[in-house]
């Protein structure tokens, strides 16, 4: 069945499976009805089916009930990437619906929305880099000041001071497991959110797509956002690999 490109997304059910934690959240009419966050929860695939089917038992729904699958396209850990565009795609294949990829940067930094200062959401990219991008907030609206992009820390730090921003920004995300103390180091007129806030929420996921009819397709379309080669792909392209 092809999805119905038309159909207005009254229920939306998002996923983010990007980092260690993970997020599920379902929303009605753009009201949220459910949502769960799992600050550690071990493989994504373990728990991902079930906790969703406990959910949509919740609040009385089916799978052919979501109108959206909205899922957080990247960057972030290659396999949990992989594990949550599969299972979205899924779903939405299953019962002829859509599909909907967001930045997961974008969907960290709307753990601050509202913020008067330029928000820094952080993911570790490993191999001595960050996934990164810096945004600003006209209360709800988000604008993009740096792109997302893999950097290097030192990078990152100087293009923030070239932006004028070296005391106005704010760090949040799970890179800052590895890297807070060079943030501080480097730029120690930055703030830090706490870090309840550092996981990517799906209810941020949902809103992001439901904002963004552009970026709804069909599940074939939908692609994971890696900013960089994976290591398999690095191994290919080596000459006589």
């Amino acid at each position: 069945m092809r999805p119905d490109k038309k159909l207005k997304p009254v229920k939306i059910a998002a996923f983010d499976t990007s980092s260690s934690s993970g997020s599920i959240a379902i929303l009605d009419d753009g009201r949220l009805v459910a949502e769960l966050n799992v600050p550690r929860p071990g493989l994504h695939a373990e728990w991902l089916l079930e906790a969703f089917g406990r959910m949509l038992k919740d609040i009385g729904a089916a799978v052919s009930d979501i109108d959206l699958y909205a899922v957080g396209a990247g960057p972030g850990s290659f396999t949990g990437l992989r594990i949550g565009i599969s299972v979205v795609k899924g779903l939405a294949w299953a019962c002829g619906k859509r599909v909907a990829g967001v930045s997961t940067l974008e969907a960290l930094a709307m753990n601050l929305r509202g913020s008067d200062i330029a928000v820094c959401p952080i993911l570790d990219a490993r191999k001595g880099e960050v996934y990164a991008a810096v945004y600003g907030f006209n209360g709800e609206a988000m604008r993009v000041i740096i792109e997302e992009a893999a950097f290097k820390p030192a990078i990152l730090f100087a293009r923030i001071r070239e932006a004028g921003l070296a005391d106005g920004v704010i760090f949040l995300g799970e890179g800052l497991r590895a890297y807070q103390a060079q943030v501080m180091d480097n730029l120690p007129g930055a703030a830090i959110a706490p870090a309840e806030l550092w996981h990517v929420r799906a209810l941020n996921v949902a809103m992001l797509a439901m904002n963004a009819p552009e970026k709804m397709v069909e599940p074939g379309a939908l692609v994971p956002v890696y900013l960089r080669k994976s290591e398999v792909e690095v191994k290919a392209a080596r000459p006589g690999a």
